[in-house]
């Protein structure tokens, strides 16, 4: 009796365990949308094997990605979405396979108008050294910036990046392909900046589903889940539904690639040209 009694608890457990809200850092709509769909996408494939869940989402929004580690490691959320450095895969369990296909490995520079002529004449690393970027001082790429001897004015708050830009604090802010646009249909109190048009910068940036070492069943159905929406497509076409005009705006094709080197990115399963940079 005490037996059977025992194994409908643990069965109880386990249920109540699969069936609880899944805990995600960095969820703000307006910023992350592509990878609720794409955590949401993964849920709902695995559901008949690892039952339904749900996502929660915490208080904080979009909380830095190293307090999104340290919330991770405490088990107060469930998943992050953030890039591998050494150290980060020494700690936490990861699935190698990027979310964003390569395209956050790709930044293009928005400038003030009035220096258009002057980033005409950039071609390699060593023209750029010239110039100085803004940056976010937390943000993972900071330190690659820093290896390849480029100038930074680092911020603790990026949010003022784009009006010290204006200001002439310094020469660029990078971003990503499908933030560069964005960022300037949505402040246009800033009309002298535009989107520089010929150059891109080019270095290794994956992002991974991250999960606290303990959290192994957690990690296994991430894994299924990719595996299966890779299989059929879903996961091609939701990439595609959400950044294929973005991709093709940014026409890197055309563009002069300066790349960096990525010192954190030894170790790191090596990547090949994404199908969306190849259409």
């Amino acid at each position: 009796m005490f037996k059977s009694c025992w194994l409908t608890l643990l069965l109880l457990c386990s249920c109540l365990s699969q069936a609880a809200d899944l805990r995600l850092c960095q969820h703000a709509p307006e910023k992350y949308a592509y990878r609720l769909e794409l955590t949401e996408l993964i849920l709902a494939r695995t559901a008949a094997t690892f039952g339904a869940r749900q996502i929660a989402r915490p208080e904080q929004a979009d909380p830095p990605q190293e307090r999104c580690l340290h919330l991770l490691q405490s088990q107060q959320v469930d998943v992050a979405f953030v890039p591998p450095t050494a150290e980060r895969l020494r700690d936490f369990a990861v699935i190698p396979v990027d979310l964003h296909q390569g395209m956050l490995g790709y930044r293009l520079l928005l400038i003030r108008r009035d220096q258009a002529e002057r980033f005409a004449r950039v071609k390699t690393l060593e023209d750029l050294r010239q110039l100085r970027g803004g940056f976010g001082s937390q943000w993972s790429d900071f330190s690659v910036f820093a290896a390849n001897g480029l100038p930074v004015v680092g911020m603790a708050n990026p949010n003022n990046l784009l009006a010290m830009l204006s200001q002439g604090r310094f020469d660029y802010y990078h971003r990503g392909l499908h933030e560069a646009w964005g960022d300037l249909e949505h402040h246009p109190e800033y009309p002298n900046l535009m989107v520089e048009p010929r150059l891109a910068l080019t270095y290794p940036m994956p992002v991974y589903f991250t999960f606290n070492r303990q959290d192994q069943a957690l990690r296994q159905r991430f894994e299924e889940g990719l595996r299966l929406i890779q299989a059929d497509g879903s996961f091609a076409a939701l990439f595609q539904r959400h950044f294929g005009t973005i991709a093709e705006r940014a026409g890197l094709q055309r563009r002069q690639l300066i790349h960096l080197d990525y010192p954190s990115a030894v170790g790191l399963p090596a990547t090949t040209s994404p199908a969306w940079l190849r259409h």
